[in-house]
Formats: structure tokens, sequence, C-alpha cells
């Protein structure tokens, strides 16, 4: 499974965060995302929760809490993704898509790609169709 991993400075209340904000907005809506766990230090939950009532489809989860997925223990901290030996530190204006089975995970820096972007969905979408086609075990054709 691929989880969407950010910190809660997407949801603060500065020009910067609101422009983080709009474009997981439509990172969201527009990639086949089900899971985000969220790194939250200082955010009230309520922000975070009214938030995600645009998106009924998308599973979201705030630190701190340990999470089993993929026969894995992951821990969701407030500075932290953690699960086995690798430890994932969020990072204001990015965020990491982590293959839950693996444990391996990409950064994608979301500050790099200006709003006026005309193909900001097609960046979004390039970005984590490659991140996922690097994680993703390599399956070898069949032969016929």
């Amino acid at each position: 499974m691929f989880v969407l991993y950010i910190d809660d400075s997407f949801f603060g209340a500065s020009d910067f965060s609101r422009d983080m904000r709009y474009k997981l907005r439509v990172l969201l809506k527009e990639t086949p995302i089900e899971n985000v766990w969220i790194s939250n230090a200082k955010t009230d939950s309520h922000i975070i929760e009214n938030f995600f009532k645009e998106f009924p489809d998308i599973h979201y989860k705030e630190s701190t809490l340990r999470i089993t997925q993929d026969e894995k223990d992951w821990v969701l901290s407030n500075a932290s993704l953690k699960v086995e030996d690798i430890t994932i530190r969020p990072y204001s204006g990015t965020y990491c898509l982590v293959d839950t089975k693996s444990g391996q995970y990409e950064r994608i820096y979301l500050d790099l790609f200006p709003q006026e972007e005309t193909d900001l969905v097609s960046i979004f979408m390039d970005s984590i169709q490659e991140a996922m086609d690097h994680l993703s075990p390599k399956k070898e054709k069949m032969k016929s």
C-alpha cells in the first residue's frame, strides 16, 4: 500500500501553508492516494478533520500512534514516521510517498512548482507515478 506522509505545516494560517494546502488538495483530488499519515505537533485536530471532510474516501491518521500495515509496525510520532531501522522526517513544503510493503519512500518537494503552473496536475501525477514505479518491485515479463 502507498501512503502519503506529511506534517501539520500544511494546515497553518500562513500564505505558505495555504499554498501547500492548495497543492495538497489538487494532489488528493487527482491521484489514487487513499491513505494520509500526518505528524501533528501543534495543529488543532478539528482543522485537519475539516480539511479531510472534502475527501471522504481518503483515510487519514494523526500522530501519535502505532500502525500495523503490511506486516510492519509503524510509529507515527509528532516528529517522524518510523519502521524497523527507517526514520522519515517531515519537512515543510514536502510530502513523502511511502511504500508500506517495502518501507521505501520518495520525498516530493511541492514548493518547487509555482502556483501559476498551468499543468500542475500533470506534474503531480507524473511525480507520483515515477515514485510508484521507482518504489514498486520490477515485474518480469511473462514469456509466451
